[in-house]
């Protein structure tokens, strides 16, 4: 009963947490809907975004409204009866958002202090947004990503907490289709990784630039190598490895091309990314579009492993129950007294042992023909009978007689 109560606190606290760090960007976003210009300096390009910027405006709004509707299906015990399916898609694309700004904000922040003592850092986003707006976003977007993690994770351990803690090596590898698939997504993220490793590596180039680079470098290293370990099945002998770490890295990485990939390719064709200085030229356009590619084969060849795992699993536990019925039908059942094995004697208090014993032994069974019946008395006095008594000897009835108890 304690440990469910700290879980509920634990996820009372948590969702608190979730719902107050959607506050400060849902208010700066609705503000700036409705036409006012909050955190919004004079001369950015910003102010005149034009109907491109409005439209991504009310889409954000949307996605951090969504965000509150999972808190609550997250807490809430109707949120365990919901198809799986429903709550994966916003958590995938939830982790797929919020992991590289998890990563890379803190390290800016502490980057920043370390080299100015404080302030918005070297990519000056004061040209675009006040100081204050981008702390305050991307903080609010750190907490959101911390709080949905923890519920996530509470909410993953109660309805499927038996597979993700199965073993990671099952000694069964993916099929050629599976790897054919792989070695797609792999070519496909080799100009994105390529691209994000040439900028990391700049030394000329702006230092926050440079720590967003080579965060998604390393969501992209990790999707590559979380989505083979979990395709190769290993040998199960002596690995104490389990599934959720493998799957948990590999599927925030793969979210994460498939999240910005996307959200890149949106930005550069609705023209909304060139306001806040978006690469958006051909090259650019198919590099976000073969990192999308690459993110969703990553996260279907994950989901196809996930499934086979749980289908493998169903069919052990099911094989286990039959084994378990089979066993306890063919097991001896102990005889019973109507078997023909006595029964315990229970020796009464006060009652000498041997009778006891007497009163336990049931009497010898009497034949039918020899029991008296009710009306014997009565056949006596027929004619029969008395005859009977006259002509024989011994007072009994005579051969080929009647007995009065079969009349």
């Amino acid at each position: 009963m304690d440990d469910m109560d700290d879980m509920d606190r634990a996820r009372a606290a948590l969702a608190a947490g979730a719902v107050t760090a959607c506050l400060p960007y849902l208010t700066l976003k609705l503000n700036w809907l409705a036409g006012g210009h909050l955190g919004i300096p004079e001369g950015s390009p910003l102010r005149d975004g034009g109907a491109a910027l409005w439209s991504v405006n009310a889409l954000t709004v949307a996605m951090d409204a969504t965000v509150l509707l999972l808190v609550l299906a997250l807490v809430r015990p109707f949120g365990q009866r919901l198809p799986g399916l429903l709550l994966a898609l916003p958590l995938w694309g939830a982790a797929g958002l919020l992991g590289p700004i998890a990563v890379a904000f803190p390290l800016q922040a502490v980057t920043g202090v370390l080299r100015s003592g404080g302030g918005s850092g070297d990519g000056d986003p004061g040209r675009l947004l006040e100081g204050w707006v981008w702390t305050l976003v991307y903080t609010g977007f750190t907490l959101q990503a911390l709080a949905l993690g923890g519920l996530f994770a509470l909410y993953v351990r109660r309805r499927w907490g038996a597979l993700l803690r199965s073993p990671l090596r099952t000694g069964a590898t993916e099929g050629a289709a599976a790897w054919a698939a792989f070695a797609v997504a792999v070519l496909a993220v080799l100009p994105a990784a390529v691209s994000h490793t040439d900028f990391a590596l700049d030394s000329g180039g702006a230092g926050d630039r440079r720590i967003v680079e080579a965060t998604f470098a390393a969501y992209t290293v990790l999707a590559v190598l979380g989505t083979a370990r979990l395709l190769h099945g290993g040998t199960p002998r002596r690995s104490r490895a389990r599934l959720w770490p493998t799957l948990i890295t590999a599927g925030t990485a793969s979210a994460v091309l498939a999240c910005w990939g996307g959200w890149l390719l949106l930005g550069s064709l609705s023209g909304g990314g060139r306001t806040v200085g978006q690469h958006d030229d051909r090259a650019a356009e198919w590099t976000y579009a073969a990192q999308l590619l690459a993110g969703l084969l990553f996260t279907a060849l994950l989901a196809r492993a996930l499934r086979r795992r749980a289908a493998v699993r169903s069919a052990r536990l099911r094989a286990a129950a039959s084994r378990a019925v089979v066993h306890r039908a063919d097991a001896p059942r102990p005889a019973t007294g109507r078997t023909g094995s006595p029964r315990p004697v229970t020796r009464q208090a006060g009652v000498p042992e041997a009778a006891t014993h007497r009163a336990a032994t049931p009497p010898a069974p009497t034949h039918q023909a020899d029991a008296p019946r009710a009306g014997t008395a009565q056949a006596a006095t027929t004619p029969r009978a008395a005859a009977g008594r006259a002509g024989g000897a011994g007072g009994g009835p005579q051969p080929g007689g009647t007995p009065a108890s079969r009349r």
